[in-house]
């Protein structure tokens, strides 16, 4: 469903043909927007840049965050908002539709970008090599505060550019807010790709990435321009317990219909072992989350990809049956599972309040 949308941006003031289009979606981000914005506004470049803000109905200050900055700005920043929310999907496209730049970066709502040549330096690898796609780099990890947590999250050699392939994209090596692509290639990706188009799953970057990583080179720079954000108000890290399975489940899924689309480099032995890997992830989820009739299809799935059904699958499937929603089975379950992330987060918590950059 398309919504309709306003934009609140100066056409007197903004670029009249930006070389770069900024996509930033937001939604309940008053903690870190400014933050966001600031790292775009930071950079340091000969050519014209734009901002795109997504802001979608946040129940915050986010859109006020975001105007403030556009009536400062007016010469970079266009705000894109609806009268009702129209999701994340809706969200990106609408963005990547309005960008006016040949090239489009993103960076989402909570992240940020901390050094002021990134833009600089991805051009530069674009505009040198049409054949390449999309070009990606290292990034840091930040806590939900600020706190680095982890300084150089990829550890690649420092000497030389690197290449990402389809098995990158699907371990997460490649994050949107080190993104930088062709305005064309994206367009074209979420128009014709039916990974883009579904919507099924539970993010709308990885698909886009692959999609790009099939019509050509993905490069990846060494240096950590950017700082990935471990938000608590992030879609892979959300509220309820139960959000966390049902992203497991997609996005398991999503691996499955990747590795069915597309080869991986390391051949078909490889791409059926880790199409039977993602199945057991989400028969896992599923049964988490009582989906009897899913989790049964999930044995029929390693049944047809050839894997012999081992206990711990069988064993899935009858927590499937205890865990239906609605039942006592459920509620002691989903209680099980708080006490356990809590242990988990509290040691994460841990590892942020010793780390020493």
């Amino acid at each position: 469903m398309t919504h309709s949308q306003i934009e609140y941006s100066d056409p007197i003031c903004l670029a009249t043909t930006p070389l770069v289009s900024v996509v930033m979606p937001t939604y309940n981000h008053e903690r870190y927007l400014a933050e966001a914005i600031e790292g775009i506004l930071f950079q340091e470049t000969s050519f014209s840049i734009e901002l795109i803000v997504g802001e979608d109905c946040s129940t915050d200050d986010t859109r006020a965050i975001a105007l403030k900055y556009q009536r400062k700005f007016p010469e970079i920043i266009r705000v894109i908002v609806s009268e009702k929310n129209v999701g994340m999907h809706e969200n990106d496209a609408r963005l990547c539709a309005a960008a006016r730049g040949t090239y489009i970066a993103f960076c989402e709502g909570d992240d940020c970008w901390h050094r002021p040549d990134k833009l600089r330096d991805q051009i530069a690898i674009l505009e040198a090599n049409p054949d390449v796609s999309l070009v990606c780099s290292n990034w840091r990890a930040i806590s939900d505060e600020g706190t680095v947590i982890a300084t150089d999250v990829l550890r690649l050699d420092k000497k030389c550019m690197h290449s990402m392939g389809l098995d990158d994209i699907l371990h997460g090596r490649v994050k949107t807010l080190t993104v930088c692509a062709r305005a064309s290639s994206v367009r074209r990706a979420i128009r014709d790709s039916p990974l883009c188009r579904s919507g099924k799953y539970p993010f709308g970057d990885a698909p886009l990435w692959v999609e790009l990583s099939q019509e050509g080179i993905c490069r990846c720079l060494p240096t950590e321009y950017a700082s990935y954000r471990l938000s608590t108000n992030s879609a892979t890290r959300p509220r309820d317990i139960m959000d966390v399975y049902r992203f497991i489940a997609g996005s398991s899924e999503f691996d499955r219909d990747v590795l069915a689309l597309y080869p991986l480099p390391q051949g078909e032995k490889a791409a059926v072992s880790a199409r039977v890997h993602a199945t057991r992830r989400r028969l896992r989820a599923l049964a988490l989350l009582g989906e009897v009739s899913k989790a049964r299809d999930e044995l029929q799935w390693l049944i047809r990809l050839g894997a012999k059904l081992r206990t711990r699958d069988y064993l899935f499937y009858l927590i499937s049956l205890f865990a239906q929603p609605g039942t006592i089975g459920a509620s002691s379950l989903k209680w099980a599972l708080v006490r356990w992330h809590t242990m988990q987060n509290r040691r994460y918590m841990r590892v942020c309040s010793t780390y020493t950059p």
